[in-house]
């Protein structure tokens, strides 16, 4: 099963309108808080579950370590990060929540759903519901996706997944 062209097409274009207009949203966002810029809040919401290492960090927020090692360093001189021994293995170290980034995830979760919620004051509930169910289906296509775009001759490639 495979989609058509054409529509694949227009699904990319969509894609696109759609980060680019998220994106512009997220610009006029304040700071959410003095120690964390928008860019470090996924490591915020992975650290939600369990202390993990950078490297794990990396990899849940699809960034590289030495990034994600920056944000931490930021995170931790704010107060909203700590690192403690890794109990597995005592040469390691983990990145926790501290209490303050604890309340700053639930505080902005509930941001977050007030927000959708009045973002979709015209759609029903099953609407919503739909989105969601292919929205999570699109993202495990993306996690799951190997192959890589061939490029016309000289043309860039226009997404080149990294391994």
């Amino acid at each position: 099963m495979t989609v058509d062209l054409p529509v694949a097409r227009d699904i990319a274009t969509s894609f696109v309108g759609a980060a680019k207009a998220m994106s512009a949203h997220k610009r006029k966002l304040p700071r959410p808080h003095p120690h964390a810029d928008h860019g470090a809040l996924p490591l915020l919401y992975a650290l939600e579950a369990e202390p993990l290492r950078v490297s794990a960090l990396a990899d849940i927020v699809h960034s590289d370590v030495s990034t994600v090692s920056r944000q931490v360093s930021a995170l931790t001189d704010g107060g909203l990060v700590t690192k403690i021994c890794d109990p597995q293995d005592g040469r390691a170290q983990l990145v926790t929540l501290t209490p303050d980034a604890r309340e700053l995830v639930s505080t902005l979760r509930e941001d977050r759903a007030a927000w959708m919620q009045n973002l979709l004051t015209d759609w029903s509930t099953a609407e919503a519901r739909e989105f969601q169910h292919l929205l999570l289906k699109f993202t495990a296509s993306l996690d799951a996706y190997q192959g890589g775009c061939t490029p016309r001759a000289g043309q860039p490639t226009p997404l080149r997944p990294t391994a």
